[in-house]
């Protein structure tokens, strides 16, 4: 039986509406956040799994970063809808879970974006970027980037999280 998806589904509607708010007239709201590495799905569009062979069974892909086909999805787990970062391109273990639930999931990033946190399934830079996710001090490194990641941050409430790692680990 699959968990009931009333938690995520407004989280997500709550993300998706934040980002049509930010959008211009002309704009598109699934590209909003793409400057941080969200490029967001329709929460009211049909729930999908992007067609990759590393996705999960039974996830709803609800971002990606817009590359290497790295995307974000919910995926049922004991009654929960943890977030799952799937990395193609890393064979060996391409999914990472990045989050208990969205708001979680956005903290991790709301320093660095969203891009970065691929290297997490990598050894490559994994150390330097967990350092850089707890790291204090203004988030991104433009204006569009900090005016991006500060809305997430005003909106949800968020605050880095202060051991990454060890959360990380738990997540797991």
């Amino acid at each position: 039986m699959t968990p009931p998806v009333a938690g995520f589904r407004s989280s997500w509607t709550r993300l998706y509406g934040l980002a049509q708010r930010l959008a211009s007239d002309a704009g598109d709201a699934g590209e909003v956040f793409l400057p941080i590495g969200l490029a967001l799905e329709n929460p009211a569009g049909p729930d999908r799994a992007w067609d990759y062979w590393a996705t999960p069974a039974g996830a709803i892909t609800f971002a990606s970063t817009g590359g290497d086909g790295v995307h974000f999805s919910f995926v049922p787990r004991g009654g929960t809808w943890p977030v799952v970062m799937t990395v193609p391109m890393a064979f060996d273990t391409p999914n990472h879970v990045v989050g208990a639930d969205l708001r979680e999931f956005l903290a991790l990033g709301c320093r660095t974006g969203y891009y970065a946190l691929e290297r997490l399934a990598y050894g490559w830079g994994r150390g330097e970027l967990i350092a850089a996710l707890q790291a204090a001090g203004p988030p991104g490194d433009g204006l569009e980037e900090r005016h991006l990641l500060g809305a997430l941050v005003i909106e949800f409430g968020l605050r880095p999280w202060p051991d990454v790692g060890e959360r990380l680990a738990e997540l797991a």
